[in-house]
C-alpha cells in the first residue's frame, strides 16, 4: 500500500526538476512538494501547473512517468 504525505507549496532556494516533465525548477519558482512511500521513498517536486494538469486528467488518483510528462502551459488544463 503507497502512502503519501501532504502536498505542501515551497519557493525554490536551489534548482530542481519537476518529476513531471523533467524541466527547471529554478530558485524563485513556486513548486508542489510531497513524498511517496511503497517500497522505497520518494519526493515528488512539480511545478503547480503540472501537478494541475494530472489532477484534472485523472479520477482522483493518477500515475505519471519520472520526467516522461509535457509541460502544460500556465493556466491551461487539457
Amino acid at each position: 500500500m503507497t502512502y503519501f504525505t501532504p502536498e505542501t507549496t515551497h519557493k525554490a532556494r536551489k534548482p530542481h526538476r519537476c518529476t513531471n516533465c523533467g524541466q527547471a525548477i529554478n530558485p524563485g519558482d513556486t513548486y508542489i512538494r510531497w513524498a511517496s512511500f511503497d517500497d522505497g521513498a520518494c519526493t515528488n517536486k512539480m511545478h503547480p501547473e503540472c501537478l494541475a494538469d494530472l489532477k484534472a486528467n485523472s479520477d482522483g488518483e493518477f500515475e505519471y512517468t519520472l520526467y516522461g510528462g509535457e509541460r502544460p502551459e500556465i493556466g491551461v488544463a487539457s
